[in-house]
């Protein structure tokens, strides 16, 4: 699986996925 930072770096070329891959919503719905 990616770290944090690579995901970092994709979600803010996709948008609106960094803002959302680790806030407490998005880890407790995993």
């Amino acid at each position: 699986m990616p770290t944090p930072a690579f995901i970092a770096i994709e979600g803010s070329r996709q948008g609106n996925i960094t803002a959302g891959a680790f806030t407490e919503d998005s880890v407790g719905n995993v």
